[in-house]
């Protein structure tokens, strides 16, 4: 072809009219074959780009640019390309440069400042694909396909429900005894993320009938009209023929010394016992099973300040009631064991007394723990931040803004490392720590909305130590945050504890992208931990002794 056109091009000048006609006719052809293809090209133009906008309103798909990897898309939420499901929708965090436009199967999603986008899909029995497309100004695109499978429920094969194993009244009776830290009771075989409902917790060489067994716990007969559930690692079964623990009590003694009360009751052996506060009037009230009483008299000596006076119930056959009536309007705090004896000792926390009203912290001690931390992230956001990450931030600013009002303050991390929920909670009670406070960042499941839920929250176990959370939780809903709720009963390891009021601060939703942007801003961290620090000033205020010593 290139040497035809140059011998047409030689011989151009000597083209008679015939070769003219030719030439006119071929340049004519030409044009038109030229404007065909223009329009061709134009129609073609019009029709991707129809395709393209039909695909992002979910009525097709472009996979012209899938390839565009210089394109921002970070999945973060599910963590990987194929995942199994049980629940019929799955939520969706990720994160692309906030210009670009992003769309969940077809659907546009809102891109927040921080790049942020997140959503929710429905997931269909068997294989669902969901199409995670973001577009960027100029109009470039980048698809990631996510494959999601979900059995049919039908074919799925509930988890077998254990067996409950009743022993037999010649096999009775079974005794064990605890030889670990930190055991504890639970009021049924129920479990979920946070463990059972627990009843309370038991201290090595305590003693208890077993009556039976249900998958990994042993049931245990505290009294005629209770049973309760121990785990089996938490206990050794002792020899046949072991006699059931059982104790008369004896004499019991009510003293005080600088900095607390105590009340000691005298056993012969160490029995179980499940320990509550009371409110209105503040009593310490202490079930203990196994035994009956032979208590006739109780010394109650003018040191113990903090106490009104102790007494007692015989509540039923081998069921021993111990009351200690408190003469402050809130519960400070109690530890309860055994020691070194068999003698029940009680240790009743005294209101803290204040150096001013106004600096009410100055010389108070205050626990401060960083949830999460090492290999344990925690919750993550859309744009991936960690949640151990940022409520160390917090906790550091809290540490900070608590020193400054003359507080002591002891971390129980303060460094990206793992410590397990046993040592936290044997640091804190070692502490001596007036009051605990426990950072977080909340998240939702992987079945909920993630647009549909944020704010904050506080919680608490113990009835009796639900005076801090709400004033905390009050002072956190003066910043822009929603309110999640003030939740009471929550079985978290460190609001088990007795020791201290205790709370747990979720500070705010890390799966929300607008919250998660307050998390990640350190003036926002900063006023998170003013307004933690303003909650506390109330509470000692409202609580603590500010008579003149």
């Amino acid at each position: 072809m290139q040497q035809h056109g140059r011998q047409t091009g030689r011989n151009a000048s000597h083209a008679g009219p015939f070769h003219s006609g030719i030439q006119t006719a071929f340049t004519m052809h030409f044009s038109i074959r030229h404007i065909l293809s223009l329009l061709l090209f134009a129609l073609c133009s019009f029709a991707l780009t129809s395709h393209q906008l039909a695909g992002e309103k979910g009525y097709g798909t472009d996979r012209s640019d899938t390839g565009r990897e210089d394109i921002a898309l970070n999945i973060i939420i599910p963590g990987n390309d194929s995942t199994s499901v049980a629940l019929s929708r799955h939520r969706i965090a990720a994160n692309t440069d906030p210009e670009n436009r992003a769309f969940i199967n077809g659907e546009e999603v809102t891109v927040h400042p921080s790049g942020a986008f997140v959503g929710l899909v429905d997931l269909s029995v068997g294989e669902t694909t969901a199409e995670i497309r973001v577009r960027t100004p100029e109009g470039a695109t980048r698809v990631r396909d996510l494959h999601f499978h979900r059995p049919d429920p039908g074919t799925i094969t509930p988890p077998a429900t254990p067996e409950v194993i009743r022993y037999t009244d010649d096999q009775l009776p079974v005794v064990a005894r605890i030889h670990a830290r930190r055991a504890f009771l639970n009021s049924g075989s129920g479990t979920d993320r946070l463990g059972g409902a627990r009843l309370g917790f038991l201290e090595r060489g305590v003693y208890l009938d077993v009556v039976g067994e249900h998958g990994s716990f042993y049931i245990v007969r505290l009294s005629e009209s209770m049973e309760a559930y121990l785990p089996m690692r938490f206990a050794e079964l002792l020899p046949e023929g072991t006699p059931s623990p059982r104790s008369l009590t004896g004499s019991a003694t009510v003293s005080g010394t600088d900095a607390f009360d105590m009340v000691t009751l005298s056993l012969s052996r160490r029995l179980p016992y499940i320990a509550n506060m009371r409110t209105n009037p503040n009593v310490i009230e202490i079930d203990i099973f196994g035994a009956d009483s032979n208590t006739n008299w109780i010394t109650h000596h003018q040191s113990a300040e903090g106490i009104r006076s102790v007494s007692w119930d015989q509540i039923g056959t081998n069921h021993f009631r111990l009351y200690i009536h408190l003469e402050h309007d809130m519960h400070w705090g109690y530890h309860i064991g055994y020691g070194v004896g068999s003698s029940l000792r009680v240790q009743v926390q005294r209101p803290p007394r204040l150096a001013s009203t106004q600096r009410p912290l100055e010389g108070m001690s205050i626990a401060v723990d960083a949830g999460h931390g090492g290999d344990n992230r925690g919750a993550i956001g859309a744009t991936g931040a960690a949640e151990k990450d940022i409520v160390l931030d917090i906790s550091e600013k809290l540490k900070n803004r608590l020193e400054q009002d003359g507080a002591r303050v002891l971390m129980t991390r303060d460094r990206d490392i793992n410590v397990s929920m046993i040592q936290r909670s044997e640091m804190v009670i070692a502490s001596d720590a007036h009051v605990l406070v426990s950072i977080h960042a909340n998240s939702i499941g992987t079945a909920t909305n993630p647009d549909a839920i944020q704010g904050t929250s506080s919680y608490y176990r113990h009835h009796a130590f639900q005076p801090l959370a709400y004033m905390v939780h009050d002072r956190m809903l003066e910043l822009p945050l929603r309110d999640f709720g003030l939740i009471g009963s929550f079985n978290f390891t460190l609001n088990a504890l007795t020791e201290m009021p205790n709370i747990l601060v979720e500070t705010a939703f890390i799966s929300h992208p607008e919250d998660e942007i307050k998390l990640l801003d350190p003036d926002f961290q900063d006023r998170m931990a003013e307004k933690i620090v303003d909650g506390l000033r109330e509470f000692f205020r409202k609580y603590g002794n500010a008579s003149p010593v």
